[in-house]
């Protein structure tokens, strides 16, 4: 739940096209994050598994990362949790 009132009222001015990407972007951050959290899996150790570096992790999970459905694949298959129905 966004408790911002600035950033809520930002978001109410946006496009829904552009609403929804933002919900799903961040929909795959609180679940990756979740994932993480549920399977004892560390921003280090998803980074090492993963061969990118902290930082990028710490974009994944404030939803300021552009997703590949690879990448989204690969993060998946060390978090133990499906992303993407297909």
């Amino acid at each position: 739940m966004i408790q911002n009132a600035l950033f809520r009222e930002c978001l109410a001015k946006i496009s829904p096209e552009t609403r929804h990407e933002f919900d799903c972007v961040f929909s795959v951050a609180e679940k990756i994050d979740a994932a993480m959290k549920k399977n004892g899996i560390t921003k280090v150790d998803l980074a090492r598994q993963l061969n990118v570096t902290d930082d990028i992790v710490s974009q994944w999970l404030t939803g300021r990362y552009d997703f590949s459905l690879s990448q989204l694949v690969s993060i998946s298959d060390v978090i133990g949790e499906p992303l993407v129905n297909v």
